[in-house]
């Protein structure tokens, strides 16, 4: 990168989900940054709009075990999956990169643009054994929008982990990339064997994520997959 950018130039180009106050924030289990407190009212969301490549065109029956998989930064994906968790009684299990994302914003922005051009796979943890993964039925995937793609802890993610025969329904915060951009058809590409609901995304934006919980109950409860 040739210029270190500010957060309104960045907002503007690469669309990293961030909300103003992550300056100087710190984010919980990468910093503390991931401490938002979910909040009342419903916020408007749009559904994604269904991506070009890979989905099936017929859909599995809501059904069996759930797990809510997800990666957060600023805390809005935090936020979105323990709604999501405690309104479908899926497990929740958190994706961070082991070498931690710096608490300084304009860093991580540099740091993420540098991993997506380098097709970096960094090193993550995740309490998650493949024994316990083939449990599930349904994963629901998680992740804010980087630079108009997946975070590349998740390819990391998908590329070291069997999601075949199982489906797969994207939930995503943005900043202005409401249809997930590139990251949709890459998370069909990289899910090898596994049903992804493209078309049924969730799609928040990341300054109406404190007020969506009712939006994300809602979605859940109309893929059928409310306890």
């Amino acid at each position: 990168m040739s210029a270190r950018f500010t957060r309104r130039e960045f907002l503007a180009v690469s669309l990293v989900p961030c909300l103003a106050a992550l300056v100087g924030c710190a984010s919980r289990g990468q910093s503390a940054a991931d401490s938002q407190s979910t909040a009342g009212a419903a916020a408007s969301s749009s559904s994604a709009e269904q991506s070009s490549s890979g989905s099936a065109s017929t859909q599995p029956a809501a059904g069996g075990k759930a797990l809510v998989l997800y990666f957060s930064y600023t805390g809005h994906l935090d936020t979105m999956s323990h709604w999501l968790a405690d309104e479908t009684g899926g497990s929740l299990v958190r994706v961070t990169a082991v070498d931690a994302y710096p608490d300084d914003y304009d860093a991580t922005v540099e740091r993420a643009k540098t991993e997506q051009d380098n097709g970096t796979r960094p090193q993550i943890n995740v309490d998650l054994t493949p024994e316990q993964l083939k449990e599930y039925d349904t994963v629901f995937f998680g992740f804010p929008v980087w630079w108009y793609d997946l975070p590349m802890p998740m390819v990391t993610f998908l590329e070291n982990n069997d999601l075949s025969g199982k489906t797969v329904i994207p939930f995503f915060s943005h900043e202005g990339s409401s249809n997930g951009a590139n990251a949709l058809p890459n998370l069909e590409k990289y899910a090898k064997g596994a049903t992804v609901r493209s078309q049924d995304a969730l799609s928040v934006h990341g300054k109406d994520v404190d007020g969506a919980e009712n939006t994300v109950r809602s979605w859940a409860k109309d893929l059928g997959y409310s306890k």
